[in-house]
């Protein structure tokens, strides 16, 4: 499981070096979800959350991500592709526009990092990498949707590159669908436990990050 690191008190917390990685919570992704009971839990867990981080001193990196391109044409995609094909029909997802700005329920401020992306990982056509980096993180907290999508991805890609991963499990859900609950319990009680990725609960972060440097 990822390290859970002491604070000399006997409290376990985050770290000195950890970074929050929010995952595509935009306004067009809440659309899709925030009708259902379980989109409504879900964005208010990411509410939460979102306000602890930004309440928390000193103030952990923040690093919300967006999917978005260029213009309308999406150069920036092959056509066809596997990822080109899941997305139609979804919307253009261009670069400012309404769609795709972090949804308005998050608060944020000038020191949270808006990176836009152009596939399912995090750091796909920015610089994540490089800030993780030059900041010296060695520990990521995500949120984010989809948990198949982004979350998955996100996680292959950091734990290949040596960071202490942890997901909030009630931070990350598919888009409501027969067979998605099952789904998102495989990927969080199997898939990401065989890969020692730490999955906590909301309530098990907040008293993380409260403990945390």
């Amino acid at each position: 499981m990822a390290g859970v690191h002491p604070t000399g008190e006997g409290a376990p917390s985050f770290g000195k070096r950890f970074a929050i990685l929010n995952l595509d919570l935009m306004a067009i992704m809440f659309e899709n979800i925030k009708k259902t009971d379980e989109g409504k839990l879900f964005i208010s867990n990411c509410v939460r959350w979102n306000e602890a981080v930004h309440q928390h001193h000193p103030r952990p990196l923040t690093i919300f991500t967006a999917l978005c391109f260029s213009n309308s044409s999406q150069s920036e995609l092959a056509r066809p592709s596997p990822f080109a094909d899941l997305i139609d029909g979804f919307g253009d997802f261009v670069k400012d526009s309404p769609e795709v700005q972090i949804d308005k329920s998050l608060e944020l401020d000038e020191e949270d990092i808006i990176l836009h992306k152009t596939r399912w990982y995090a750091g796909a056509g920015n610089a994540l990498e490089q800030i993780l980096k030059a900041q010296h993180v060695n520990t990521i907290v995500i949120s984010g949707i989809t948990l198949s999508g982004v979350v998955m991805s996100t996680v292959y890609r950091l734990f290949d590159l040596d960071y202490d991963i942890y997901v909030i499990s009630d931070n990350v859900m598919e888009f409501p669908a027969d067979g998605s609950a099952e789904l998102r319990r495989h990927l969080l009680r199997t898939q990401l436990k065989n890969m020692n990725v730490g999955v906590i609960t909301l309530n098990e972060a907040l008293k993380l990050l409260e403990s945390s440097a």
